[in-house]
């Protein structure tokens, strides 16, 4: 199972297409550190909770949906004929579904470092600024949620059929890349996050009277990013489930 498990994760990480995910990251990760946060967001410091936040909600979107597009490689042609093969080695097709769930785990954890690392770097020869800890809990809050809700999404559109994940991806693109604020999405709805953050920095940080205001995400926000982890989940196991007794 670990030697299956490597061979998908360099199966993966080797390709072209993946080399290109990666370029697309780099590009976007730079534009938006160097063009959008290095002025720091609503008067707060680049460095600041408030600056990264908007840094992590301006590579999700193209970080989503190179997840989605990696996804969908589960379900094309090619890898349903090299399927019956694997099929009739000693491992269920339930196993076969964690494993490509969790090879997929692996390369987004793998993506995410790029642009990250690339922050950090950013930050401590721009800024001299190295006191990343506060940046990890907004990592965790920000995309991994919204990563595993599209990952089990995204596997339950591909056991149906493989065209609804290639409509997922202009889908969840617009959906991280549009802030349409005033209330407009409920925050149960709010994949990405980025409306709820929209809103609460112009409450939080708009006509605001100390220099540094603290990011504190609201209990009401970390339960919903919890239900969005539970249905990703839930989706996995069930297209896990069903292809099972197919």
């Amino acid at each position: 199972m670990i030697n299956l498990l490597k061979y998908e994760i360099k199966r993966i990480v080797w390709s072209k297409k993946y080399f290109y995910i990666v370029l697309l990251i780099i590009a976007s990760a730079y534009d938006s550190l160097t063009r959008l946060v290095t002025g720091g967001y609503m008067g707060t410091a680049p460095f600041s909770d408030w600056s990264y936040t908007l840094f992590l909600n301006l590579i999700s979107p193209l970080l989503m949906v190179a997840m989605i597009f990696i996804v969908s490689n589960t379900f094309n042609h090619k890898e349903m004929r090299a399927r019956s093969i694997i099929f009739s080695s000693p491992i269920s097709q339930t196993k076969y579904y964690i494993l490509k769930s969790f090879a997929i785990f692996v390369i987004f954890i793998l993506t995410l470092l790029v642009p990250i690392f690339m922050s950090f770097i950013y930050y401590k020869s721009m800024f001299g600024y190295n006191e990343f800890g506060s940046f990890i809990r907004l990592i965790f809050a920000f995309l991994f949620p919204t990563f595993i809700f599209f990952l089990g999404l995204s596997m339950l559109l591909g056991k149906i059929n493989i065209k609804l994940i290639y409509a997922l991806i202009p889908v969840a693109f617009l959906m991280g890349a549009l802030n349409l604020g005033n209330n407009m999405v409920p925050m149960w709805a709010d994949i990405f996050g980025n409306n709820f953050f929209d809103m609460y920095s112009f409450s939080m940080l708009i006509g605001r009277e100390m220099e540094v205001v603290p990011f504190k995400l609201p209990n009401s926000f970390i339960y919903t990013r919890l239900e969005f982890i539970l249905l990703g989940l839930i989706f996995i196991l069930y297209t896990c489930k069903k292809e099972e007794k197919e």
